[in-house]
């Protein structure tokens, strides 16, 4: 997956690997921020190279996650969250097919 996510040019512009029963197994490339922005469905995160900060916004107050290469973690559905990368990571994803994106 690593070669694939390498090979992509465009940022947040996902690949799909393969379909798991209804889950999208995804690789992207991650540069700089993208929108805040909340799901219907978990949404789960595998850094495969670089680092990946995950700002979310829970009941507790905020949190921010930072992920380096071979770390994973899962943003749960509601919860309004912020990914960003600033000197760029390629990600693995896994989405439910239903999942659905609300901009904030």
């Amino acid at each position: 997956m690593l070669e694939i996510g390498e090979g992509l040019k465009e940022p947040f512009s996902p690949f799909e690997v393969c379909t798991l029963d209804d889950y999208h197994i995804i690789v992207v490339r991650f540069e700089g921020s993208y929108r805040r922005h909340r799901h219907n469905r978990d949404e789960f995160f595998y850094v495969l190279k670089g680092t990946l900060e995950i700002e979310m916004e829970l009941e507790g107050g905020p949190e921010k996650r930072v992920l380096k290469e071979g770390q994973c973690a899962v943003v749960r559905k509601g919860v309004v969250h912020r990914t960003s990368s600033p000197d760029g990571a390629i990600i693995a994803l896994a989405e439910h097919r239903a999942i659905s994106y609300e901009f904030l």
